[in-house]
């Protein structure tokens, strides 16, 4: 479970103790980001992670069984470019040439590629370094790069690092991200079941969040140790919904091209990633929030 605001459903859930309430003990380990928990999930010592979609697709694509429950999670606003205004950043094409601090193989890279397409920057016009996420708010504090893309909290913690002179590019029309609840293929189709329980207990997360969001901010801020105020502009932008739809699909496409483009998957024809959604969970619960085409 990774430490972050996106993934506020499984922790309403916890915290609430719905999980327990439909006949489930569950047990979590903590990581800081969506990669850490692909990683426990590929080591076989976890069963379902929560991880951002970009990750996924790449393991996905590298031959791993993972297969998507649901999306937990979209959201419109979670990635930004930060830039240091006194390496003479005033405007996207000011990054050409200039070194930009992103966490490759992540939605980080993705939206950084996508930001580049709009802008009409070539792909090798910058120099990409390739940070952890636990490096890119000093990497950029202390100028070793002149830019960061990445998502939040980190972006917005790097734009509070520098103050007045940071420069804050926002493409919220380009990507819209998402968390997802994935496990291997043979976990999942063999307990439909508990699933199920799963699917019932977030869909009772989401509620709590719809109808009572301050309690749920303060809730979600008191189990990630940090401010409220620290995470409330992100949150803003959250949209806290259990679903799987044909959307999710597209995105995976798209992503699989730029993965081929940058070299992390071998070139060919555009994958066919229905048999990568595990639907029978939520059809059983919830089966309007499926709108995938099958």
């Amino acid at each position: 479970l990774p430490m972050l605001p996106q993934t506020a459903l499984l922790h309403v859930a916890l915290d609430k103790g719905y999980f327990a309430q439909e006949g489930l003990e569950v047990g979590v380990t903590p990581v800081p980001h969506g990669r850490a928990a692909l990683d426990q999930l590929q080591l076989g010592k976890a069963d379902l992670a929560l991880a951002a979609d970009a990750g996924i697709l790449l393991s996905v694509m590298k031959g791993e069984p993972l297969v998507i429950a649901a999306s937990v999670l979209s959201a419109s606003g979670d990635y930004a470019i930060i830039a240091r205004r006194d390496r003479g950043i005033a405007a996207p094409r000011n990054l050409v040439g200039k070194k930009v601090g992103v966490t490759l193989g992540t939605g980080g890279e993705y939206f950084l590629r996508a930001f580049q397409i709009r802008h009409q920057l070539a792909p090798d016009s910058l120099a990409r370094v390739n940070l952890p996420p636990g490096q890119i708010v000093q990497a950029l504090g202390d100028g070793t790069v002149d830019a960061v893309a990445t998502w939040t909290p980190i972006w917005s913690e790097a734009q509070g690092r520098l103050g007045a002179n940071a420069v804050l590019f926002a493409e919220a029309d380009i990507y819209t991200s998402n968390f997802m609840l994935v496990g291997r293929g043979d976990f999942l189709k063999g307990h439909p079941r508990a699933m199920q329980k799963l699917m019932r207990a977030l869909l009772r997360a989401e509620m709590y969040l719809r109808t009572e969001p301050e309690q749920g901010l303060q809730l979600v801020a008191a189990r990630l140790k940090v401010d409220a105020n620290d995470i409330r502009p992100a949150w803003q932008d959250y949209s806290f919904n259990l679903q799987l739809t044909q959307s999710h699909l597209t995105l995976l496409e798209s992503q699989a091209r730029w993965a081929m483009d940058s070299g992390y998957a071998a070139s060919g024809p555009v994958p066919n990633f229905l048999p990568n959604l595990y639907l029978d969970a939520l059809l059983a619960v919830k089966p309007e929030r499926v709108t995938v085409v099958r």
